[in-house]
């Protein structure tokens, strides 16, 4: 192709592409925009440069999806690692005060009254809610080893933060400071989605642009640029999706299930729900009677391990606890003596949805952004159009597409249950805690569910390619606006 014929079909992606930017610049716009505006001007003339550059990578690599999602994630990942401030991502700081414990050898911690007694050189890091960046905020204390008390940690198992923790040993290794020890738990977490999203991608015989579509997702990607257990689980994710499709296409073997088993179990031990996605199997074309047995065993046994790991859940069904206190077993007391709380839960639920889609959809902890609705909802309506009319290679027959419905209800509904029964109040009538990030791992069902099989929209990767980038743009302006 000579460079006039291809300037001319490279062009239309790229005014496309500045349209929407230009957009979102306006829905952006507020009093403190042009405040300090050298910043913002470069970091978006620099975020506008890279999302240009990248349709024209995407151009012409677009028969190589999986190059095309390693380049996007990592180079959009890095501008997240370095442009999010300090402990910026929905509970960034309780997460790497996790990883920082195992970084110094504590698989677990030790919860006292005053909270985790912990290393406590990036106490000061804390400082998102004020505006603090690199910038304007000195971040290059030493890492040291004194000591002092965060008020919280998570206890979910010690593997979700072996990369993040690696990034923090790395950091002390070669004696940078403490915002580099944030930087590499970013980043570990990062390369390990970005390396697994390559290989997904290139390995997945079908349903390799709604996988693309997932992988980079703006809320996938920005929690797999930070040191949350929720990269580890975006990670697997991709794995359970690649191999339920994978055995869809015929390739039911031991190996194949045991992938898929493990990864299932190894996210449902951080997340119990997600452990209802064994019953993907239910729709595999079995050639073989017994990988239909063993895979329903299996199954099985995925759900009694995981009960085993809430077990305290039962554990403490006995015990009692007043209202306004959060008590697993106190929060089953009350719905067994007043079950028709479960009308209001439910309605709840449903209720919430509008506003867990647009308003609780947290790139950020301080998510207070303007043109943040407009964002979500343009993102949300991108999404279904490609579910509803794109011409998917995997067209699942409507009593399949109706088991993976009633499969996405169950985990959905369980996400809420359980944060119903470990976050909410003893009593209440709603439900605390739920964020759009928990349902992220079930989120590639709904194209599989939802795609019309009349009406279609296909041969057209590059627009679908160029709104991916157009959306990850906008979610590098996000901070871009709101904090510099």
């Amino acid at each position: 192709m000579d460079v006039k014929n291809y300037f001319n079909d490279y062009k239309k992606y790229m005014l496309i592409y500045i349209v929407f930017v230009i957009v979102f610049l306006f829905a952006m716009y507020n009093e403190k925009l042009f405040a300090d505006y050298q910043y913002k001007v470069i970091f978006l003339l620099i975020t506008t440069i890279i999302g240009l550059t990248s349709i024209y990578y995407a151009y012409k690599n677009k028969m190589e999806l999986h190059k095309i999602g390693l380049v996007l994630i990592i180079i959009f990942g890095l501008m997240m690692v370095f442009l999010a401030p300090p402990m910026s991502f929905p509970d960034e700081a309780t997460h790497f005060t996790r990883a920082e414990l195992m970084s110094e050898g504590h698989l677990y911690p030790n919860m006292t009254e005053n909270g985790v007694y912990v290393n406590n050189y990036y106490f000061n890091m804390n400082q998102a809610q004020n505006g603090a960046t690199i910038i304007n905020h000195d971040f290059n204390n030493p890492i040291t080893d004194h000591k002092g008390y965060w008020e919280y940690t998570t206890d979910s198992p010690f593997y979700s933060y072996i990369l993040s923790a690696l990034g923090i040993l790395l950091a002390k290794i070669l004696n940078l400071t403490e915002i580099w020890a944030l930087y590499f738990a970013r980043i570990a977490n990062l390369l390990l989605y970005g390396i697994v999203a390559f290989f997904m991608i290139r390995t997945i015989p079908k349903f390799k642009l709604p996988l693309l579509i997932i992988a980079t997702m703006p809320l996938c990607l920005s929690q797999a640029s930070s040191p949350s257990y929720d990269a580890f689980i975006l990670t697997f994710s991709l794995i359970i999706i690649t191999y339920f499709i994978k055995m869809y296409c015929d390739e039911i073997n031991r190996k194949n299930l045991a992938v898929f088993f493990i990864s299932i179990l190894l996210i449902s031990l951080i997340k119990p729900p997600y452990v209802i996605l064994a019953f993907l199997t239910l729709i595999l074309p079995y050639e073989e009677s017994r990988h239909k047995k063993y895979s329903l065993i299996i199954a099985l046994l995925l759900i009694v391990l995981t009960m085993i790991s809430v077990s305290s859940i039962f554990v403490s069904f006995a015990d009692t606890a007043p209202a306004s206190t959060v008590s697993r077993g106190g929060q089953l007391q009350f719905i067994i003596s007043q079950p028709q709380v479960l009308i209001n839960l439910a309605k709840n639920i449903i209720v919430s949805i509008p506003d867990l889609l647009i308003m609780k959809s947290n790139y950020f902890h301080y998510a207070d952004f303007e043109g943040y609705k407009l964002f979500n909802i343009l993102y949300i309506l991108s999404f279904l159009v490609f579910s509803l009319f794109y011409k998917l290679d995997v067209d699942l027959e409507k009593n399949k597409r109706i088991i993976l419905s009633i499969i996405f209800l169950i985990i959905y509904i369980g996400i809420y249950g359980i944060l119903y029964l470990q976050w909410t109040p003893v009593g209440s009538n709603v439900i605390l805690g739920v964020q759009t990030r928990y349902f992220l791992p079930i989120i590639f069902m709904i194209p599989l569910i939802i795609n019309l099989k009349n009406k279609k929209i296909e041969n057209k990767d590059m627009y679908v390619l160029t709104f991916i980038i157009i959306f990850l743009t906008g979610l590098m302006m996000l901070p871009i606006t709101h904090y510099y």
